[in-house]
């Protein structure tokens, strides 16, 4: 059979991913070992649709006269006008280039000489605004985050519903439900050759689940709130359930077709029925049945490992905030407010930051995926009618957190590799259901987006992709390079398949060889380092 890229397309719609590519003699995701590669993806899904364009701007200066309100709000600022426009390292600005990558810039709404300012006016406003400190992580010179980050400017969602962008956002396929594994399931399972010793590959910490479709249980999401809801799903500290039961012995590994497999299962006399039973219903019913019976199995071989590791004691000893504290001007504890006192939420409420560093300094897991919001779980699904001007300063807050979160990461040392962080090992992948309908023209749905890619592999302080000026009222994407799956470089306005496929890549994983995304792929040229 010749397969061309239709065919696997059709098949694909009855066939398990990997299963069809195993079957038809594609090699199965393996992430290479090429130094500097991330090993582990932290997803933060910011939930809602975003309007990028009110924290980074990759609009020359007529796109800012022409889709950008002039400057307004006073304490709870929103509009700009070109002249708030820097490169966030500070360099001199070119808003006439219309070229397809930038240095990471947006309107600057901190006081540069005092970042903590929120009572004076900022003159580049026109005095029409007060300066407001959000957003001034990605920009400290002490730390120069934008060196780490790169933004993804403009892709095509193929959708402005929420539920079919996450799951664009997710997997690069837009749709009411996965047709191909979502990029941190991928990742999650490519992983899991390199690090057996990570008992909980795939973490999801709220929001859409990141689904695995159609490859190995190891894969699925695991869904945790906090460290507590472990104790009673993936821990034997319960002697309500427990008691007597708790033995284990390493039974040698089988899988579920009865062959044997390396290494041993540290089971208990109830997993060892358990699993011999399931062993023992394969080819009693449907293929459908045993694919759902190997799921079942593989799954309870997992959790057998997993509770043999005991993480309670390991997520105990494993801090979450620890080193960006010692700076005064980025305590844990931190507030931010809308306005001086109008609307105000702590840090800790926009999302499960604290255990997401934990399970990620823990070395107990290879993807997590996190739910995130601004203070107090607003979220960013709002039409109302000051939609534009309460998205531009609830962005600012969420996304400080998100620049304090990747900063705490790039001060702790990576477990496995001293010489690196747990930022330069861990990619961090921030984005949304789709963008918003530029300010100009109101804050509804619109699926034009952007994505930000922080950390490991990243060649950092730039923004690839822009906006199509020449458009009215809200623009799609502009052409930007990209290498398609064929390895031919090409300038085209780029699509969620795009981002999906540039974060795997970040892993080594290479498109259309390792994993096979319906719809065609590229890469986004000089994202990924080597």
């Amino acid at each position: 059979m010749k397969l061309t890229r239709r065919k696997l397309f059709e098949l694909a719609f009855g066939a398990a991913h990997l299963g069809l590519m195993t079957r038809f003699g594609l090699p199965v995701a393996s992430a290479q070992t090429t130094a500097g590669r991330p090993t582990k993806l932290l997803g933060i899904w910011l939930d809602g649709g975003l309007h990028w364009e009110t924290f980074f701007s990759p609009l020359t200066r007529a796109g800012i006269n022409k889709f950008i309100p002039a400057p307004q709000g006073g304490i709870i600022p929103f509009g700009y006008r070109p002249e708030q426009v820097e490169n966030f390292d500070r360099s001199p600005v070119d808003l006439d280039a219309p070229g397809a990558v930038r240095k990471l810039r947006g309107p600057i709404f901190w006081n540069w000489a005092n970042p903590a300012d929120t009572r004076e006016l900022n003159p580049a406003s026109g005095n029409t605004q007060n300066f407001r400190p959000w957003g001034y992580a990605w920009a400290d010179p002490t730390y120069r985050l934008f060196d780490k980050a790169a933004l993804l400017v403009g892709a095509d969602q193929n959708t402005a519903a929420h539920t079919s962008g996450i799951i664009a956002s997710m997997c690069g396929v837009a749709g009411s439900n996965f047709r191909s594994p979502s990029v941190q399931a991928v990742i999650a399972n490519a992983m899991s050759r390199r690090f057996p010793d990570r008992p909980i590959p795939n973490v999801s910490l709220g929001g859409t689940l990141p689904g695995a479709f159609g490859l190995p249980a190891l894969a699925n999401p695991t869904v945790l709130h906090s460290a507590t809801s472990v104790e009673p799903t993936l821990s034997d500290k319960r002697d309500s359930a427990w008691k007597g039961l708790r033995a284990r012995s390493d039974v040698p590994d089988v899988a579920f077709d009865g062959s044997a497999l390396p290494g041993t299962v540290p089971a208990t006399a109830v997993d060892a029925a358990l699993l011999k039973a399931l062993r023992q219903e394969r080819g009693v019913s449907s293929i459908g049945t045993d694919a759902m019976l190997e799921q079942l199995y593989d799954t309870y071989k997992g959790a057998s490992r997993t509770v043999r590791r005991d993480i309670l004691s390991v997520l105990a000893n494993t801090p979450s905030w620890e080193k960006l504290k010692a700076d005064p001007a980025y305590p844990v504890d931190w507030s931010a407010c809308i306005g001086y006192a109008d609307s105000c939420g702590t840090g800790a409420s926009m999302g499960n930051y604290a255990f997401a560093l934990q399970l990620l300094k823990s070395d107990l897991v290879s993807s997590v995926n996190l739910r995130a919001s601004s203070f107090s779980n607003n979220t960013f699904d709002t039409h109302s009618a000051n939609g534009p001007q309460m998205h531009t300063n609830h962005l600012r807050i969420a996304l400080e957190m998100v620049g304090r979160l990747c900063l705490e990461m790039s001060l702790t040392p990576s477990r496995a590799d001293p010489s690196r962080t747990l930022l330069d090992e861990t990619l961090v992948y921030v984005y949304s259901d789709f963008g918003r309908t530029f300010p100009k023209q109101g804050s509804d749905h619109h699926p034009a987006t952007c994505a930000i890619l922080v950390g490991g592999g990243i060649q950092g302080n730039q923004m690839l992709g822009g906006y199509d000026e020449t458009m009215n009222g809200s623009p799609m994407g502009a052409p930007v390079a990209l290498v398609e799956e064929s390895g031919e470089r090409v300038m085209r306005a780029p699509r969620s398949q795009d981002i999906a496929a540039t974060v795997l890549r970040a892993f080594g994983l290479e498109p259309g060889r390792d994993f096979f995304i319906p719809g065609g792929y590229g890469v986004y040229d000089g994202v990924v380092r080597g």
